[in-house]
């Protein structure tokens, strides 16, 4: 895509590594000083899951709409309904918290999404992720205000060889899908915040990201930013964000935290350097800046992602 004027949103970054790419150093951790998170603490036991059915394939979306007593509620797709914009947040990180702002059609499906996390946050796609949706409901409230319930569970989604605890399938499942779904909210989820979105991803190192939909794009945004007309123009775009790419194998928050103080200074901790520069699989041989991070480098990336 053509580039634009850069923007002060993120600083250049060069990588070696290239993004997504299976690397022979992915399952090396970094040294010991990092923490052992080796234990997977995202197979928690769904106790409250409802079971759900994926969308028909021999139904369409204007279909499914028309059919009064279909439970699924999926709003009509047409061809005026632009992308949704999605604030991402990587919740194991601070100073800074590593996020993005991406720009995501409706008919992309989560298997896609994994990919465009993937691309967006830098990371080497070596370990297993997962999606998971919790939907707060109306309560009693004996005080006359307005009560939410807890977060509770209603779906998983996960890759054909990632699957836990009875995951379906991320490749059956739209934006859409979920976000539309008045099933579990009576509108849709883009008007309120009862709906808690979450992509895991390394179940060891267990790195939560927070999705939050911040509405709808404006029509012609990607035009107005690719400089290409609507039907040419990029499908998946990130337009924001701050933070470096997390290290893979770092060892969660403690790790990555080691990390980042270890290149603070010249004298700082040359085992984690070098193990960072030489052997991380999305390590770079130029060192670890927090801060920086190429937004115009994420796009290029993304540009191969069509829903």
């Amino acid at each position: 895509m053509p580039k634009a004027p850069k923007s002060t949103i993120g600083k250049a970054s060069s990588r070696t590594n290239p993004l997504g790419a299976t690397s022979p150093n992915a399952a090396k951790k970094a040294p010991s000083k990092a923490s052992d998170n080796s234990k997977d603490s995202s197979k928690l036991p769904a106790k409250d899951s409802q079971p759900v059915s994926a969308p028909a394939d021999d139904v369409t979306a204007s279909e499914t709409t028309q059919q009064s007593d279909n439970p699924v509620g999926i709003a009509k797709a047409d061809d005026s309904e632009t992308n949704y914009l999605v604030l991402v947040s990587n919740t194991l990180t601070f100073d800074p918290t590593i996020t993005r702002v991406l720009s995501l059609p409706p008919s992309l499906t989560f298997g896609k999404f994994h990919e465009a996390l993937q691309i967006a946050f830098g990371w080497a796609d070596c370990h297993m992720h997962q999606f998971t949706f919790e939907v707060s409901t109306p309560c009693h409230d004996t005080g006359g205000g307005r009560k939410r319930s807890p977060p509770k569970r209603v779906l998983s989604l996960g890759s054909g060889t990632s699957n836990m605890h009875g995951a379906e399938d991320e490749n059956k499942w739209t934006l859409r899908d979920v976000l539309e779904r008045k099933e579990w909210n009576g509108q849709t989820v883009t008007s309120v915040a009862d709906m808690h979105l979450i992509y895991e991803y390394d179940m060891g190192d267990s790195w939560v990201h927070q999705i939050n939909v911040l509405g709808r794009a404006d029509k012609g945004m990607h035009t107005a930013l690719t400089g290409f007309p609507p039907e040419k123009a990029q499908q998946v775009l990130c337009i924001a964000g701050q933070g470096h790419p997390c290290a893979e194998d770092c060892g969660s928050m403690p790790g990555w935290e080691d990390l980042k103080n270890a290149f603070k200074k010249s004298g700082g901790d040359k085992e984690l350097k070098d193990w960072y520069k030489n052997m991380c699989a999305n390590g770079d041989k130029k060192g670890l800046d927090p801060w920086k991070w190429d937004m115009f480098d994420v796009n290029e990336g993304l540009e191969s992602i069509e829903a």
